[in-house]
């Protein structure tokens, strides 16, 4: 215990540690101000591609000197009286939507039908009863109307499939059939629980269900099903968050940094932990400090050992550092309220809802990101005892998460499966989390017992170069 005392107590007094940590701090801080930032600055408005300007001087030209085609005309002309009554209202409102939307496409009938002769009593009368409805705020009339044209599409496509003369693929058809009756369910939704279009919580919820479920279609039909899991977790987390009204996808507080920690501070604990590590052995024997230590009543190993052992307390330590960092500066800037809303992830093996808290949620995401962390930390501490080089030590494991990403493309692409031995695609353990799979094709036992030989394969070789090392010449 004295000996650990030590090496921290040496670790801590390293002028590159204090450095480190002031930076860490830094990072932290300045990583909740983007988010507070990026909050305050983000617009969830519609974008629609057309240039206003453009549209204008089509328009002018054709009017003054006949120049392009009418439909184009029509087009641009419908598109300019469109966005002067959209622009009463805010971009990102469903006013604005709705007659950007719904309101210029009947209004570019109205403008053929007056090129060709046709008659527009129905299309003038659709016209006002989609400008009434706008104007007076009722989005209702625009969720009854699309549940209208669903069950039109319903009843059509299965016409269609008890129709035995139509050969047409009527998989499809089904799949189709599936999307519109989720689609109506959502509107119906949006009906008994008084949810208005916006850009609340609740919204992007619906939105994130309706885009997943053409994917969701796929997935009921497909034989390799793995492509579309994460479209089915989508539709059942976030129909969690209708069902029972939690905003569990909010994105601009202290709770979303905790979800996404590994994803923002990954880099700095693995830059950290190489670093401590490449250095651990080899700046005892650059600077002579090794001989006064192995003078000592202590054995080789148990020197060695304490050194490592020092290093894994010193990543716990920088852990433990940015959590607390986070929580007191992400607090501050975004806010405590988010940390009591649980973490919802839908389970493909279970097909169940596993509900946390956000602390639990972060602890599995430290324990399964911990066997590379320390793989890496291993290797440069190994090579710090048998090349006694700490720039060498420090850059070959930086190589290693460089080649990983190679080496694990190969084994994907060209299905190597040799290769499933190795450390790299073994090493993340976070794609087990919540019934997943590895994309290898490995299993959990067959990934553990490959770390641990490559882990004890580093150990076994330091220990055996650090206790035969001759030190009579440093």
């Amino acid at each position: 215990m004295t000996l650990i005392k030590n090496e921290l107590y040496k670790l801590f007094h390293k002028r590159s540690t204090k450095i480190f940590i002031i930076i860490a701090i830094v990072y932290v801080i300045l990583t909740n101000v983007l988010y507070r930032t990026l909050d305050d600055n983000f617009i969830n408005s519609y974008n629609y591609y057309e240039d206003i300007t453009t549209a204008l001087k089509y328009v002018d030209d054709y009017e003054n000197e006949n120049i392009g085609e009418s439909s184009m005309y029509n087009y641009y002309k419908s598109y300019v009286e469109t966005y002067n009554l959209a622009s009463n209202y805010a971009s990102d409102s469903w006013q604005y939507q709705k007659y950007m939307e719904e309101y210029w496409n009947v209004l570019r009938d109205y403008y053929d039908n007056l090129t060709y002769g046709n008659d527009n009593t129905q299309t003038n009368q659709l016209l006002n009863t989609i400008k009434e409805n706008i104007e007076s705020a009722n989005w209702q009339y625009f969720v009854r109307q699309d549940i209208a044209e669903l069950n039109e599409e319903i009843d059509y496509n299965r016409t269609l499939l008890n129709d035995d003369t139509i050969t047409t693929n009527k998989v499809e058809i089904e799949k189709q059939v599936f999307v519109a009756e989720e689609q109506i369910k959502l509107n119906q939704y949006r009906l008994d629980e008084n949810v208005a279009y916006g850009n609340d919580y609740l919204n992007i919820a619906i939105d994130n269900i309706s885009n997943s479920l053409y994917n969701l279609a796929e997935y009921n039909y497909a034989n390799d099903k793995s492509n579309y899991e994460e479209d089915v977790k989508i539709y059942h987390e976030n129909w969690y968050v209708l069902n029972e009204k939690v905003n569990t996808i909010n994105d601009d507080s202290v709770r979303m940094v905790f979800i996404n920690f590994f994803s923002e501070y990954s880099f700095l604990i693995l830059v950290f932990s190489i670093m401590i590590a490449g250095a651990m052995v080899s700046d005892e024997f650059s600077k002579g400090t090794i001989k006064s230590l192995l003078i000592t009543p202590h054995k080789r190993s148990k020197i060695l050992l304490t050194k490592y052992i020092s290093v894994i307390i010193m990543i716990l330590l920088l852990i433990g550092l940015l959590i607390v960092t986070e929580l007191l500066f992400g607090g501050i800037l975004l806010g405590f309220s988010g940390l009591s809303i649980p973490v919802v992830v839908y389970n493909i093996t279970t097909a169940n809802l596993e509900i946390m808290n956000v602390f639990s949620y972060l602890g599995l995401y430290i324990l399964t990101n911990l066997p590379q962390i320390i793989l890496l930390a291993t290797l440069a501490f190994a090579c710090s005892v048998i090349i006694n080089s700490t720039a060498f030590a420090i850059v070959l494991p930086f190589c290693g998460i460089l080649g990983a990403e190679i080496i694990n493309q190969f084994a994907l692409v060209y299905d190597i499966k040799i290769l499933n031995y190795f450390v790299t695609t073994n090493w993340d353990f976070t794609q087990y989390l919540f019934g997943g799979t590895s994309i290898f094709g490995n299993s959990l036992p067959h990934a553990i017992i490959v770390c641990l030989i490559y882990l004890l394969i580093m150990l076994v070789v330091s220990f055996i170069v650090f206790i035969k090392k001759d030190v009579k010449n440093i």
